[in-house]
């Protein structure tokens, strides 16, 4: 088990990293955009292009660091108020709802990948559409993983009679 911990470990920092850069990549794309466009009078048409993608990319992969650090934007307002081991069960329960609605959205992205493999940003001409409907895909397998780890753990939690 330690050495599944280690990988997981190991792939949550490259996680980190790609997600970090890419964040970093649409701030650099957005000043170099600026610069050319308004300083020297010399648009980049690509750059915008970048930003977005580059954006999406970091969005995306941000949304499965979130869900593996439990980050997420909660409204506990009730939940706080809920008895320990029955706010267990409901935690599991909706956790149990946002592993359908991942499963849902997966499949979406796995047909949008599909439908537009073949075509490419107008000024990133080595992207193809697809690409980004496979990060989605992607980042959303991750979330599931995540998900369906910390499930277990809820789950082990909850049938030994102590919080998660």
């Amino acid at each position: 088990m330690s050495r599944f911990r280690a990988l997981a470990g190991a792939l949550g920092r490259v996680l980190d990293a790609i997600a970090l850069a890419c964040f970093c990549g649409v701030l650099l794309g957005m000043a170099a955009q600026v610069l050319f466009r308004y300083v020297l009078q010399v648009p980049l048409l690509w750059t915008e292009d970048l930003a977005r993608v580059l954006f999406v990319v970091s969005m995306f992969l941000g949304m499965a660091i979130a869900l593996r650090e439990r980050e997420h934007i909660v409204v506990d307002f009730l939940l706080v108020r809920i008895p320990g081991r029955l706010r267990q069960a409901v935690l599991l329960g909706f956790d149990a709802a946002v592993l359908l609605l991942l499963l849902f959205l997966l499949a979406g992205a796995v047909r949008m990948v599909g439908s537009t493999w073949s075509t490419y940003l107008v000024s990133l001409t080595w992207v193809r559409n697809g690409h980004l409907y496979l990060v989605e895909a992607i980042a959303i397998c991750l979330m599931l993983a995540y998900l369906v780890a910390d499930m277990g753990r809820r789950a082990a939690a909850l049938a030994k009679g102590r919080p998660a």
